[in-house]
């Protein structure tokens, strides 16, 4: 358990040195909670209301996902490392084209079909019947 701990750590202090030019790579734990809480009751809800904030936009990332693309995806530069190495999700929040924040959360809970950018409208849905559920971001229909 003490090499967990300190494997968790280690990723940590590693993950807080992705950021690159102005928008540095954070964990966010309170975030990472709630979007826990979500998956273990199966619940439902606007991520706006899970993370507020000032952002318009957010790209979603998986593990293994490249600086390229993140960076074709977003419009800026964000990780340093030439891949996003977490075993979670990574979140970048955009306001009028820049970014505001990047963050990851632990485990990689948010499924995005292979859809990376959302409006601030998308909504967290429980997928498949089973608690703790894996988050599935919905569009709503306009």
């Amino acid at each position: 358990m003490r090499k967990l701990a300190v494997l968790f750590v280690l990723v940590l202090a590693v993950c807080a040195g992705c950021g690159w030019g102005g928008v540095r790579v954070e964990h966010d734990e309170r975030l990472q909670d709630r979007l826990r809480e979500l998956s273990a009751a199966r619940g439902s809800a606007a991520l706006a209301e899970v993370e507020g904030g000032e952002w318009d936009t957010v790209y979603v990332f998986g593990e293994g996902t490249s600086a390229e693309r993140v960076e074709r995806e977003v419009g800026s530069a964000v990780l340093s490392e030439e891949y996003y190495y977490d075993a979670g999700n990574l979140l970048v929040f955009v306001l009028d084209g820049e970014v505001t924040r990047a963050v990851t959360v632990l485990p990689d809970l948010l499924a995005t079909g292979g859809r990376a950018k959302w409006s601030r409208d998308v909504r967290l849905e429980p997928q498949g019947q089973r608690a703790p559920a894996v988050l599935r971001l919905v569009e709503p229909a306009r």
